[in-house]
């Protein structure tokens, strides 16, 4: 395969695994410690470079390979879910 194909690919295992584990945490972690929220935070500033990556290698690129649009997708969502979730702690706050 190619390498400009294998590259997206591994990606979107990544994050998949990664939300995986997230729901994983939220589901049986500690009701002490909100290690999902600082997990979804982690996930979020790697998907912020994930973005990065992408403007470069697909968006520049002379080939597009719609393949990128799954990486893209799962870390829009994520930073999306995290951004709607500090409105709502802000929101709560000031009430």
């Amino acid at each position: 395969m190619n390498r400009l194909i294998i590259f997206p690919i591994i990606i979107t295992i990544i994050q998949l695994i990664s939300f995986g584990h997230l729901y994983y945490i939220h589901k049986h972690g500690s009701g002490r410690f909100p290690a999902d929220f600082i997990e979804l935070n982690i996930l979020a500033v790697c998907n912020i470079g994930v973005l990065i990556l992408a403007y470069f290698l697909y968006y520049k690129a002379e080939i597009k390979l719609n393949i990128w649009l799954a990486p893209i997708l799962f870390a829009l969502i994520t930073i999306l879910l995290l951004f709607g979730i500090y409105v709502i702690m802000w929101i709560n706050e000031y009430k």
